[in-house]
């Protein structure tokens, strides 16, 4: 893995721009290779992420699709498709809803981009109310659209509006954007050590959101604590994994940033 900074060129990205997925920080380059390879160039400083993988699709076995994407520190969030994020509306039309991401521009969320949804069976959004939603579409001249539905299974596979019952209580509390993409990644254990010391659900937007769910509001409030502290150990120059040595790649130092030891989690729990 390396470090990249704008106007630095990734060359030989991709076969062709079909199998080509943007992430943050990357734009396509104009100039193409002789051999038709695609070319991007990152506008942001970080390190160089790239995953290969095989696209799902209905038809069967797809060929692969390479994603890159540039991580580094950031807290102004910029919408990419395939993003899943929070958003809170604050628009009710005929047949879409007007969404804030609490970013530049207001995303557009479908009346029937919902499981189940119908013309006749829609569903019934507050202004105020709170949704888990993914990235359709985010290109440059006009406002984002996103959806509550998974593209290829059309479920909802664990989006939709965020809601809490009595006596259940709910937050959302506001983080860094890498620290919310941090969080999302398997390798990230600051969400599972908190778990070990109460129950609750959470939902992470890569927009710098966390929404969370629990039993009682001191548990709520402890959840904001652990992210205050995630937070601030975010801004370390010398980032580590808790409990275990310190990761000798870069790659693996940025996917465990903002991550907390065991200790010090224990310790802002029973603050509560």
């Amino acid at each position: 893995m390396v470090v990249v900074l704008p106007g630095d060129e990734i060359r030989d990205a991709a076969p062709s721009m079909a199998q080509t997925k943007l992430g943050p920080g990357v734009l396509p380059t104009p100039a193409r290779t002789e051999d038709g390879a695609v070319s991007l160039t990152a506008f942001r400083a970080g390190a160089l992420g790239h995953v290969e993988k095989a696209e799902r699709s209905r038809a069967g076995a797809a060929p692969p699709v390479h994603a890159w994407y540039v991580d580094g520190l950031q807290r102004r969030y910029v919408p990419v498709a395939g993003d899943r994020v929070i958003g809170q509306v604050t628009n009710r039309g005929m047949e879409s809803y007007t969404v804030t991401l609490f970013a530049a521009h207001s995303a557009t969320l479908p009346v029937l981009a919902f499981e189940g949804a119908t013309r006749r069976n829609r569903p019934n959004l507050e202004i105020g109310a709170l949704v888990y939603a993914r990235v359709v579409r985010a290109e440059a001249w006009t406002e984002p659209e996103i959806s509550c539905v998974d593209a290829v299974t059309g479920k909802a596979e664990g989006l939709g509006e965020l809601k809490s019952t009595e006596p259940d209580t709910a937050m959302v509390w506001p983080v860094a954007c890498s620290l919310a993409q941090s969080l999302l990644r398997p390798q990230h254990q600051l969400l599972k050590h908190v778990a070990a010391h109460f129950s609750f659900e959470a939902a992470v937007g890569v927009n710098g959101l966390v929404w969370v769910r629990t039993a009682s509001p001191e548990h709520a409030v402890a959840m904001g604590r652990v992210l205050a502290a995630a937070d601030d150990a975010l801004r370390d120059t010398a980032p580590h994994t808790p409990d275990t040595a310190s990761p000798d790649t870069l790659h693996r130092r940025v996917a465990v940033r903002g991550d907390l030891p065991s200790a010090d989690i224990a310790r802002l729990v029973r603050l509560a």
